[in-house]
C-alpha cells in the first residue's frame, strides 16, 4: 500500500511540475500578421487598440488548455474561418465596428489523457477599443 501512495505522490507532482511549467521548452511567442493586432497573456487586464477592418489574434499559448467566450458579435465578430491557427492562437477575431468590447477566457490544467489532473482555472480578459 505505502509503494502505490509513493507512486500515486510522484505521478501527482509530475503532474503539477508539468502544468507549472519548467520553462525547459517554452514556445516562441508568435507575431501578429500585418493589419492584425496581437493579444497575449501580458495583454491579461489591460486595453488594446485596433482599427476597423483589423484582424485581433487572441494567442494565449500553450500552457494551459483554452475555452474563449463568443466574441459581442457587433464591434468584434468571428469571421469564417477556413484555415489553421498557428499553435498557442486560440482564435482571430475581426474588429467589424467602432467601439469596445472585452476578450474573456478561462484556462485548466493541460494534462495528457487519462493522467491526473489538478482542478483550477486561469480567469483572462482584456479590453479591445476599435478605432475607426
Amino acid at each position: 500500500m505505502r509503494v502505490y501512495l509513493v507512486f500515486l505522490a510522484a505521478v501527482l507532482a509530475a503532474a503539477c511540475g508539468s502544468v507549472a511549467g519548467s520553462g525547459a521548452n517554452p514556445s516562441p511567442s508568435p507575431s501578429a500578421p500585418p493589419g492584425a493586432v496581437l493579444v497575449t497573456m501580458a495583454s491579461d487586464r489591460q486595453t488594446v487598440t485596433a482599427h476597423v477592418g483589423d484582424r485581433i489574434q487572441i494567442a494565449l499559448g500553450e500552457q494551459y488548455k483554452w475555452q474563449l467566450d463568443q466574441p459581442d458579435g457587433v464591434v468584434l465578430t468571428r469571421p469564417v474561418q477556413n484555415y489553421l491557427l498557428v499553435r498557442g492562437t486560440q482564435g482571430i477575431w475581426l474588429a467589424s465596428a467602432t467601439g469596445r468590447s472585452t476578450i474573456s477566457a478561462t484556462g485548466s490544467a493541460n494534462c495528457p489523457s487519462g493522467q491526473p489532473c489538478p482542478l483550477f482555472a486561469i480567469l483572462f480578459t482584456a479590453t479591445v477599443v476599435v478605432v475607426p
